[in-house]
């Protein structure tokens, strides 16, 4: 979790978007340097009780792609660990917890958080249970694939995912391979960004595009773009192998209903994986810039999508300008597609869809800031309730065939909602 510039751009005459200036923007997401945050967090925080009907257990599963390079060039393949989060069935006297498995919470606060916050992490409750039984009320649980903002832990996504899976939903979270702050592997290494800067000063090619050499940038970011996409189809045939040997998970993953639904540069890869993997069969889009991945002149995407938008109440006029002119033309290619909707929440941020971070946000310092995470006329708990619910809709109608209400129009129950469709 990091101040990240909001990746919106501002589009030229004609609404085109040159291949070079995506590249640019891309090869700067990949190799900004995250900033360190003070989280003066000392007393405990609990995440919002779940609402759905099942209890809801955390496991991991590591994951190695070894037709892949972990970085153009490299020997070693390119491997990451998933979160899965599944209806779970805990004994009596489990204990929900921890927020962040140790290994994970020791990595994450050594290299991103600052030394008065060294403890931070231990006081945030979460609600999942560490790889408690499955609950087998169903035979099977649909799939939904996650994938953080660029920069971001998907750690800090617990609250939302957490609730998702709550309603009867296996949620994958696959992070980044060097573009989440840290991958703990279970031999004991890290996958951290500083490796893909070490990597870039034996790179040839890669210095050349750090110089501003535009070919140079645009091999890299090629070369890239897709890493995202071609994880979560990995990951995806990977869970067939989960389904059926994985002491806790085996059987109750239906891999005919998948989704994917993802935040940020994740959503942008998600239209990507759209594009590629007729597996997936819908995918919510969580406040992106798609053109960061796919083309503007690609084909429509097979799949529903939801579409889920923020007012960016801390842009500035120029920001807000470039980023509606994004929206027009992401809202405009989507509608070329199958069923659609179109979600914009009034109150929140870019940064509001990654749900935990709003609840820390009084405690949050970076570069000696505040965040503006949400407006004062709402809650962090209100923000996830609406994200949540409008996820849960579209995935219930178009993966568990239920019909939702919901989505047929605007609803007096979400007043901060401006929502429109094309059936």
């Amino acid at each position: 979790m990091r101040s990240i510039p909001n990746w919106k751009f501002v589009l030229p005459a004609g609404a085109v978007l040159a291949l070079s200036v995506a590249a640019i923007l891309i090869f700067r997401l990949f190799f900004a340097a995250p900033p360190q945050m003070a989280l003066t967090l000392k007393e405990e925080l609990f995440l919002p009780a779940l609402n759905g009907p099942f209890k809801v257990g955390e496991t991991t599963a590591y994951m190695v792609d070894k037709n892949r390079p972990a970085l153009p060039d490299l020997a070693e393949r390119r491997e990451w660990v998933a979160t899965i989060y599944y209806p779970a069935k805990p004994e009596a006297n489990a204990i929900q917890g921890p927020s962040a498995e140790i290994t994970l919470n020791k990595a994450y606060t050594e290299l991103m958080l600052a030394k008065a916050s060294a403890d931070a992490l231990d006081h945030i409750h979460a609600n999942a249970y560490w790889q408690a039984a499955a609950d087998h009320t169903a035979d099977k649980y649909p799939v939904l694939l996650f994938s953080p903002g660029g920069g971001e832990q998907p750690l800090f996504y617990s609250s939302l995912l957490e609730q998702i899976s709550s309603f009867g939903y296996i949620v994958v979270a696959v992070p980044e391979p060097f573009d989440t702050p840290v991958i703990p592997l279970p031999d004991g290494r890290m996958l951290t960004k500083a490796q893909m800067e070490t990597w870039c000063k034996q790179n040839d090619t890669c210095q050349k595009a750090l110089k501003g050499d535009t070919a140079a940038t645009e091999e890299i970011t090629n070369a890239m773009k897709d890493d995202r996409a071609k994880d979560m189809m990995f990951s995806l045939s990977e869970l067939e192998k989960v389904n059926r040997e994985d002491p806790i998970l085996a059987g109750i993953l239906d891999l005919d209903k998948i989704g994917a639904f993802v935040h940020s540069f994740g959503g942008a890869s998600s239209v990507r994986i759209g594009q590629l993997d007729d597996r997936v069969g819908a995918v919510a889009v969580l406040d992106s810039d798609i053109f960061y991945v796919i083309d503007q002149n690609s084909k429509p995407l097979a799949q529903p999508v939801l579409y889920m938008t923020s007012t960016n109440i801390d842009e500035s006029p120029e920001g807000l300008a470039a980023i509606e002119k994004s929206d027009y033309l992401a809202d405009r290619y989507f509608r070329t597609g199958s069923a659609y909707y179109l979600v914009n929440i009034a109150g929140t941020t870019h940064q509001s869809f990654q749900s935990d971070a709003m609840f820390l946000a009084p405690y949050i310092t970076i570069s000696g800031q505040k965040p503006t995470l949400y407006a004062s006329s709402t809650t962090p708990d209100r923000i996830t309730q609406v994200i949540t619910n409008y996820v849960l809709a579209f995935f219930d109608q178009h993966l568990k065939g239920i019909a939702q209400p919901l989505l047929v129009g605007p609803a007096s129950a979400y007043p901060e909602v401006t929502f429109t469709s094309k059936k």
